[in-house]
């Protein structure tokens, strides 16, 4: 009997982007980039980030969650997003999933075989896996690049979780 194939929804949580993977098996079924609209309260914001992350899961059903571990800081920026990593993991945990967190640097570490990648570099490798993403890079604009470096780091989030099973 054939194994199952696990579904990975992979978040990579930012309070401007926010960068969305899944896959099942060896499968990227969905990747994109949620944008956060500016100009809202953090409470506004939240809960955006909070509907979305249940649309998801509503609509994929994932096996898995993986988050992103953000960096702790000294900064209303680093505090906020680590309330959405918080409140993404406990979304996850309250709709029965498997929850897994990891650092950026475990991240790059898996996917480039250095700690301290670039986000280009770790493009580069999961460009390798699915070289249907390469049209992300090819922008011309840099900002539109930077956008979806969030969808790269999600997917390699997600490739490093279903590794890791």
């Amino acid at each position: 009997m054939p194994k199952t194939k696990i579904k990975i929804l992979a978040i990579d949580p930012g309070t401007l982007a926010m960068g969305i993977a899944l896959l099942e098996g060896d499968k990227l079924v969905y990747h994109a980039v949620q944008t956060i609209r500016k100009g809202k309260t953090t409470h506004e914001t939240l809960s955006e980030v909070r509907k979305a992350i249940q649309r998801l899961i509503d609509d994929f059903k994932p096996d898995v969650l993986a988050v992103e571990k953000t960096l702790f800081g000294n900064s209303r920026y680093a505090a906020v997003l680590n309330v959405f990593a918080v409140v993404i993991m406990a979304i996850g945990r309250r709709k029965g999933l498997e929850v897994v967190c990891y650092a950026p640097s475990t991240v790059k570490k898996f996917i480039t075989g250095n700690g301290r990648a670039t986000k280009l570099e770790v493009a580069g490798v999961v460009m390798a896996e699915f070289p249907e993403l390469k049209v992300y890079l090819n922008q011309d604009r840099k900002w539109k690049e930077n956008y979806h470096l969030n969808m790269f780091d999600a997917v390699a989030l997600g490739i490093t979780a279903r590794e890791d099973r």
